[in-house]
């Protein structure tokens, strides 16, 4: 089953092997408020810093605290230069079965000290004279439970080599309850946002170190990464930092931030470890300080479990800063009080594939697969969309129809949650069940089409599209819906999104049929 806590059979020294190995990194200096970094090659055409810190590490009284900017190491030449050429742990996590398996298992350890980002840079383009290069933050998804930067789904080395001059950052966030402890005892709640958010204000100090402009840096993510994206763009209206938004199979609406018994989770792990304190909530959080992580991540109910399956261990809450109700976001939507930046949005065709409980034999209800995709993604999109279209905000709205070989291991998925990463970042090899010349070929074109038109979007979000590709902005009711990778070709074609008719007074998706056992066949 989905929720099962295991890996699959590839084991992860192969993976390591697939992602291009890094060489030689001399002379690669960037000069970072904090101190000089030293980076590394990681491709011909690309250059890396890793593992760079942009706040403190969230250890002792830090744990469970909003992040703290980084310390600054005094630089004095090239003496205090910080060897950035490997990635940084991921935050802690657990791991449960998904379809594309051990791809998304980290190659970089688990630690508490996680809070680092990644600078992928063109080689040609890094310290070039003749102007700073647009810059694509991507964050990575998982539920608010899973993920990191070093999971080698995500490694952006591809996509800086095919589009050469723009600069891709990826960074790690707080999972679970280190990032979502949703004690009343704290102060500030959302840490794993507020993480993003400290990442965002430090590339605004930074990026031009590694030749990227502060003005044009668009955030992107999948999943709970665009859910983070999605929501700080109401959060931060006024000073969004970023200029264009792309938003893969996520809104801000999809996270159902919890508002009732937000603490739940925390005051279980407390009691498990010794330190729950009814009569004094602040003695109880200064104890969990004290605890071991992997103890604390131990003690995690395995009966709570977040919408995908997994061990939840806390998820976001509703604290009206970083995140709002449902029913604050239609009425902030529909008065206009958010960022208005241009935004590509859109989610796989068959999202349910994935997120459903599945086997390799039987695969999944795909009756119940079409409705989870049609109410929780699909309705969510066309919310987002239709704020911005009333608010004339340049929106390209997308629906991602591709059924490639390489990525799709077993004969009843279809355009699954997630099948659309390992296109964009050309680490499709990771997934290859079937390499035969002309379903190679088929990968290969996708990923370049879209890794193009990710590309076009970020050097203009405002007109990008429209000049390169001739796509229209998404105008509800016409055929203005860009369906791509129709018949599995590098293409798209102008659709009626009819999906929508469905959203107008569609009930809830009922999220407990997500964990029901798969089909019998």
């Amino acid at each position: 089953m989905k929720s099962s806590l295991v890996l699959s059979s590839l084991s992860i020294a192969a993976i390591t092997q697939v992602i291009a190995q890094p060489k030689n990194s001399t002379g690669l200096i960037a000069n970072t408020r904090q101190g000089p970094l030293s980076g590394i090659e990681v491709h011909s055409k690309v250059n890396a810093f890793l593992g760079v810190p942009y706040a403190q590490p969230p250890l002792g009284s830090l744990r469970f605290e909003p992040p703290q900017p980084p310390l600054n190491r005094a630089s004095d030449g090239h003496s205090n230069v910080l060897n950035a050429t490997k990635f940084g742990p991921v935050c802690h996590q657990f791991h449960y079965r998904t379809i594309i398996g051990d791809s998304l298992v980290e190659t970089s350890g688990l630690s508490e000290d996680c809070l680092t980002l990644n600078v992928f840079v063109p080689r040609h383009a890094f310290r070039r004279k003749n102007g700073l290069l647009p810059v694509f933050v991507w964050s990575y998804g998982g539920a608010f439970g899973e993920g990191g930067a070093s999971m080698p789904l995500f490694n952006p080395t591809q996509f800086v080599a095919e589009n050469k001059d723009v600069i891709v950052v990826t960074w790690n966030y707080r999972l679970n309850i280190f990032g979502f402890p949703n004690t009343p005892a704290l102060g500030a709640q959302n840490l794993g946002l507020r993480d993003q958010r400290a990442a965002l204000e430090w590339l605004r100090d930074n990026i031009a170190a590694f030749g990227g402009d502060a003005h044009r840096i668009t955030l992107g993510g999948q999943s709970a990464g665009a859910d983070s994206g999605s929501a700080m763009i109401y959060s931060h209206m006024d000073d969004p930092i970023v200029s264009g938004l792309i938003l893969q199979s996520g809104t801000v609406q999809i996270i159902g931030a919890a508002t009732q018994n937000v603490d739940s989770e925390f005051v279980r792990v407390a009691t498990s470890v010794g330190c729950a304190n009814s009569a004094d909530r602040l003695q109880e959080l200064e104890c969990m300080r004290t605890v071991n992580a992997e103890v604390l991540m131990r003690a995690i109910s395995n009966k709570t479990l977040n919408a995908f399956g997994a061990p939840s261990g806390g998820t976001p809450m509703a604290d009206n800063v970083t995140l709002f109700t449902m029913r604050e976001y239609v009425h902030r939507g529909s008065a206009g009080k958010f960022a208005k930046i241009p935004t590509l949005m859109g989610h796989t065709k068959n999202e349910g594939d994935s997120i459903l409980n599945w086997t390799e034999k039987c695969g999944v209800n795909k009756t119940l697969s079409d409705l989870a995709t049609a109410l929780i993604f699909n309705c969510n999109m066309a919310l987002e969309a239709g704020f911005r279209y009333v608010h004339r905000v340049p929106t390209w709205r997308y629906r991602y129809a591709g059924v490639f070989p390489a990525v799709t291991p077993f004969p009843w998925a279809r355009a699954y949650h997630q099948s659309d990463v390992p296109i964009l970042m050309g680490t499709y090899n990771l997934l290859a069940q079937n390499k035969t010349r002309e379903h190679h070929a088929a990968t290969i074109g996708a990923s370049r089409y879209l890794q193009q038109v990710f590309g076009a979007f970020i050097r203009d979000p405002s007109h990008g599209l429209e000049k390169m590709y001739q796509w229209p902005t998404f105008v509800p009711g016409l055929a203005t819906l860009i369906d791509l990778f129709p018949n599995n070709t590098a293409s798209a074609e102008f659709k009626i999104s009819t999906q929508d008719e469905m959203c107008k007074d569609a009930p809830p998706f009922p999220w407990i049929e997500v964990l029901k056992a798969p089909p019998r066949c």
